[in-house]
């Protein structure tokens, strides 16, 4: 089989970085991606042992694939109910497959964050540190993870106390949020080496210049929170029959969905989910579920008030007043796909990965909602 897509610019840059088995800065600076270099570096390695081959690099991503599926089947909790259900939400991703099979850098950076999150969840949080870290040296925008980590944790803290020096005085006693913050800092070293968010000539060639550094697209923050809905919202509410919730909300948040409904309405008509398109991108589409909205003849502004609904089910969902480590984990990654080049499913798929593997843990389950304190905690054993 031959390249395919990426492929065509991953396999030069993993021979680029075989060359130098412990990159130089100067390589560091000039290499042609966007991404920071992990995989390629990993690349490098495989092909210095195996040669210049494609299918070697697959393999390589194959198996990180298989690490990462171990990762969620071995930290999952004893018998949970919920176990295939959750394995099933990340398989049936589509781009799961496209990320697996061929070398891609996305599945490298996802293995990272699970393992960042199981450690989270372990407490073990001098490896957390150093997985989220490697997991933003394979693609920068993984730094929403730590951040959610690292936000979920001061913000349990400030409901727990009754003043602000009192605040101040716990965070700096019980400081497990600080390795989570180093962890988002990690960005910052590339930044300085590329004086920006990655090497100048790649970000020219590709057409995410400094002009466009300086501007948020809030259409790509609606179509992020449409695949959300899609991908996980639904599937979830549908089989773990909680889709009363959905039609309870109004009345049991009636500012907060008045404040979402305006949200989502003042983004549909000023700010519509329209893909970018120049010279080095040229498909139309937002996205899979985009494409088919457009398959079905549903375009134009009736596309976009059905995004604008989909995302209204992903705030609901997410963002009422019981808000957890999973809504600032949405909401870190929704928030910074504002600055991605262009739109695309896939860039959601490892926070839909994350969610999927927290929905096996009733604390971070449950729906964020008053009365589920007063709730039986769901049983995670059959």
């Amino acid at each position: 089989m031959g390249l395919y897509q990426d492929e065509f610019h991953y396999l030069p840059a993993a021979i680029l970085f075989s060359t130098e088995p412990l990159p130089s800065i100067e390589l560091l600076k000039s290499y042609n991606e966007l991404n920071t270099p992990i995989p390629f570096i990993l690349g490098g390695w495989v092909v210095k042992l195996f040669g210049e081959n494609i299918q070697v690099l697959r393999l390589l991503t194959a198996f990180t694939s298989f690490a990462l599926l171990m990762l969620f089947v071995w930290n999952s909790p004893g018998r949970s109910r919920r176990f295939w259900l959750c394995l099933a939400g990340l398989l049936l991703f589509p781009n799961y497959y496209l990320v697996s099979i061929y070398y891609y850098t996305d599945i490298f950076a996802m293995f990272f964050v699970l393992a960042g999150i199981v450690a989270y969840l372990k407490r073990e949080h001098w490896a957390g540190m150093l997985l989220f870290a490697a997991a933003v040296c394979c693609r920068q925008y993984m730094l929403a993870f730590p951040a959610a980590v690292a936000a979920y944790e001061l913000f349990e803290h400030l409901k727990r106390t009754s003043g602000i020096g009192l605040f101040f005085k716990r965070i700096f006693s019980e400081r497990s949020w600080i390795f989570y913050a180093i962890a988002v800092l990690s960005i910052v070293p590339w930044i300085l080496l590329w004086k920006g968010p990655a090497p100048a000539a790649v970000m020219a060639e590709q057409h995410y210049d400094s002009d466009k550094l300086v501007q948020y697209n809030p259409g790509y923050l609606l179509y992020a929170s449409v695949v959300i809905a899609v991908y996980y919202v639904i599937p979830e509410m549908l089989i773990t029959g909680k889709l009363r919730y959905l039609v309870s909300f109004p009345r049991l948040f009636p500012k907060s969905f008045i404040g979402f409904v305006i949200l989502v309405g003042l983004i549909v008509f000023f700010f519509p989910a329209k893909q970018a398109y120049n010279p080095y991108f040229t498909w139309p589409y937002l996205g899979y579920i985009d494409q088919a909205f457009m398959t079905l003849g549903i375009s134009g502004l009736l596309k976009q008030i059905c995004f604008g609904l989909l995302a209204l089910i992903t705030l609901m969902r997410f963002f009422s007043p019981r808000f957890n480590l999973a809504s600032w984990m949405v909401a870190f990654n929704v928030l910074l796909l504002g600055k991605a080049q262009l739109s695309w499913d896939k860039y959601s798929l490892p926070v839909i990965m994350a969610l999927w593997f927290l929905a096996m843990f009733d604390e971070h389950w449950a729906l964020s909602r008053p009365d589920a304190a007063s709730e039986p905690a769901m049983d995670t054993k059959q």
